[in-house]
């Protein structure tokens, strides 16, 4: 099974901004179940345009999204009052917060919230550097899970986020994050990954060509979740497809639904 965190609810956003800032309800439902229709697993939210709204602002998009579906929730912010108060609201729902990292004090402010709550947490490889290969990769991704084994996070409930970076600027990256992916898999057999994949085309045109072919390369290397607009029907299909040729779709079963559904083009 492959975790699609669905990205579009961001604040960051023009539209989702403008939309929560009008508390327009009916515009953020239809973001939503857009989302839900196109096979998400979980639906992020992040409403941090404005560091000194964000917790009524998240307040107000959960009180939106949650009655209009039953999927889990990503809990998308570096604030720990913003996430608990997200957690809250959601009442039990599964969940995952997106996201700690190295960066100095982040997973000591965020994991007692993963404790606490039980939820799943994306590990973002980053510290007060940037990763440049694949070999810092898998040492950020182990000191990293060094932290999450310490409060006691399964493996299973941590999904690596081993840092895509824009081929446009360094041309070596997409090969280093494909590496990346092995080697952690190969060391950490448990966890899972969820990436932002469309950054590696940024800065260049075409970009859902390089996102496609970025997909089918990292689902061959052994990345089972990614951080993406669902809608995108073409990077859809492109993953179905990979995930089919690649033997990690049972009978193609996964493959078969999407057609019929119509979730891919």
């Amino acid at each position: 099974m492959f975790t699609i965190v669905a990205e579009r609810i961001n604040c960051t956003r023009k539209m989702i901004r403008e939309a929560v800032e009008r508390r327009d309800a009916a515009f953020i439902q239809q973001e939503a179940l857009k989302q839900v229709a196109a096979g998400a697993t979980y639906l992020d939210v992040n409403a941090g345009a404005h560091p000194e709204t964000e917790a009524e602002a998240m307040c107000w998009l959960l009180e939106q999204i949650l009655p209009v579906t039953t999927l889990p929730i990503s809990l998308d912010s570096p604030n720990p009052r913003v996430l608990e108060i997200g957690l809250q609201a959601l009442n039990g729902r599964p969940a995952m917060i997106n996201s700690i990292s190295l960066e100095p004090g982040k997973a000591e402010r965020l994991l007692p919230l993963v404790q606490t709550y039980g939820t799943a947490v994306i590990a973002l490889c980053l510290g007060e550097s940037m990763p440049a290969t694949a070999e810092e990769r898998l040492e950020f991704a182990g000191r990293l899970i060094d932290q999450t084994r310490a409060v006691g996070v399964p493996d299973d409930h941590v999904y690596i986020d081993p840092l895509v970076k824009c081929v446009s600027a360094e041309t070596d990256q997409g090969a280093a994050f494909l590496k990346a992916i092995r080697l952690i898999r190969a060391a950490y057999p448990d966890v899972h990954f969820c990436a932002g994949l469309s950054n590696v085309s940024y800065g260049l045109p075409q970009r859902t060509l390089l996102n496609r072919a970025f997909v089918t390369l990292a689902v061959w290397e052994g990345l089972d979740g990614a951080i993406i607009d669902p809608t995108d029907t073409g990077v859809l299909a492109q993953l179905y497809a990979a995930r089919a040729v690649a033997g990690l779709d049972e009978d193609c079963m996964e493959y078969l639904t999407a057609v019929r559904e119509g979730l891919i083009a």
